[in-house]
């Protein structure tokens, strides 16, 4: 059976994107409640289990031998769970994007690993049905998505070792503003490995550079210190853009933040487009209206909530 309702966290990575890959500290906070999932028995319990996302333009059967990604991933996840594949309808509200570095596939495998496995299941557990989707998704996933997706708040992750928790005084304020414009992480992880193969004494130091930025960027989030986290952001960003995984829209953006009264914007994730995000530095109002004006759709979030 199924438990009624479920719902997960979105992700977002506020300092060392990239760099985490190569051993250095990143930061990530939850978008919480960014897909909650409702299931409902059908009257006919051997027709096929359904999933609708309308947010997400997403409506299919769970048949595990089709060929779509979403209805394998999700098949795989209940599967692991010994959930049924028959009998229920899933309908699902998204407060986000899907495909815009959100962490959107986490999301769903995480929320269906809850709905699978009630209430009452370990975070550990959850994890591991979510990267059984998320293989499906990314091949060989991070666990960063998934691990945000079912724990939420702040974590601060090292490659090879387990995730922390990094418990906040106070909530602080943060704006993450999708592009619009499609990234492959792909072609973007591959970037960066090139920067360091071609001109390894540069781009070794820029490397380590957003790991120091996640190391200050976390004592800043602790303080509240928006300005700090502001000229982080500033810094950050200026480097990815060094190892060449910003994009003409992503620098544009950022540039509007600032203008607009951002304490500091960067790119958020792969970077080549999908999301970046800007500090307030105080009400976000005019923030939000300027990147409104251009006809976007930013999200106010409480980062630590």
């Amino acid at each position: 059976m199924l438990h009624p309702r479920a719902s997960a966290c979105a992700k977002i990575i506020l300092f060392g994107e990239h760099a985490v890959v190569h051993g250095q500290p990143a930061l990530a906070a939850a978008l919480p409640d960014a897909l909650r999932l409702e299931a409902e028995r059908l009257d006919d319990p051997r027709a096929p289990l359904t999933l609708d996302i309308p947010a997400w333009s997403l409506s299919l059967q769970l048949v595990p031998e089709l060929e779509h990604p979403v209805a394998r991933a999700c098949a795989d996840v209940l599967a692991h769970c010994d959930g049924p594949l028959q009998g229920w309808a899933i309908r699902g509200d998204a407060s986000i994007p899907a495909g815009a570095g959100l962490g959107s596939s986490a999301a769903l495998t995480v929320a269906l690993a809850k709905l699978a496995l009630g209430p009452d299941a370990a975070v550990e557990e959850i994890v591991e049905a979510s990267m059984v989707g998320e293989q499906v998704f990314h091949g060989t996933p991070s666990g960063i998505d998934s691990q945000v997706a079912a724990r939420g708040g702040v974590l601060r992750f090292v490659r090879g070792a387990a995730p922390v928790q990094v418990a906040l005084p106070r909530p602080v304020t943060l704006l993450v503003v999708p592009s619009g414009h499609a990234r492959s992480t792909a072609a973007e992880v591959a970037k960066v490995h090139l920067a360091l193969e071609r001109w390894p004494t540069l781009a070794r130091p820029m490397i380590e550079v957003l790991g120091r930025t996640t190391e200050l960027g976390e004592r800043a989030l602790l303080e509240g210190d928006v300005a700090r986290l502001g000229q982080l952001a500033d810094i950050a960003h200026g480097v990815l853009a060094g190892l060449g995984v910003s994009s003409p829209i992503l620098d544009e953006l950022c540039g509007v933040a600032r203008a607009a009264g951002a304490a500091g914007a960067k790119l958020t994730g792969a970077g080549g487009g999908g999301c970046m995000l800007a500090w307030p530095a105080g009400d976000p109002t005019a923030l939000v209206a300027a990147f409104e004006a251009r006809g976007l759709s930013p999200l106010v979030v409480e980062v630590g909530r």
